[in-house]
């Protein structure tokens, strides 16, 4: 059970938004290389010692080290003002992570054509909830600099 931390101030929660975001961008460009990989050794365009089933490996164990992470995202207590906010980033990386596994659990099922057009699918609604992240980092933004004024 997590327990959640203390209330952040406005600036600190957005400075914990930005670090957060700074290790996203790392999980997601893992997440675009795995899709990338992937299509390659369907195409055969690949290394000899690249296959399915190891690629299915990683991308499992760093789906596991993301879902740790986006655990620890839901801990941050953001000020009364951003709540309905930050309720809604996470919901947004909620959807994310069941993108993500859906990536994993399409190496289990079907063809190769399946798992290319079911990464495919996932990519792209990972990239429409990057556009929503966006957009509520946005409305933080705006936030702030209303509360400056």
């Amino acid at each position: 059970m997590s327990v959640k931390a203390d209330q952040l101030s406005t600036q600190e929660y957005i400075v914990r938004w930005n670090q957060f975001l700074e290790r996203f961008i790392v999980f997601e460009t893992v997440f675009s290389e795995y899709t990338r990989t992937s299509k390659n050794i369907i195409k055969g365009r690949c290394l000899v010692d690249e296959n399915l089933e190891s690629l299915n490996e990683y991308f499992q164990r760093n789906l596991r080290v993301f879902k740790q992470f986006i655990d620890q995202a839901t801990l941050l207590n953001p000020p009364k003002e951003l709540r309905e906010i930050n309720r809604q980033l996470q919901l947004v990386m909620t959807d994310y992570v069941s993108s993500a596994e859906a990536m994993v659990t399409a190496f289990n099922e079907g063809d190769e054509l399946n798992l290319y057009q079911k990464l495919t699918t996932s990519r792209q609604q990972q990239k429409s909830l990057r556009i929503r992240i966006s957009e509520l980092l946005n409305q933080i933004a705006v936030f702030k600099t209303q509360a400056v004024k």
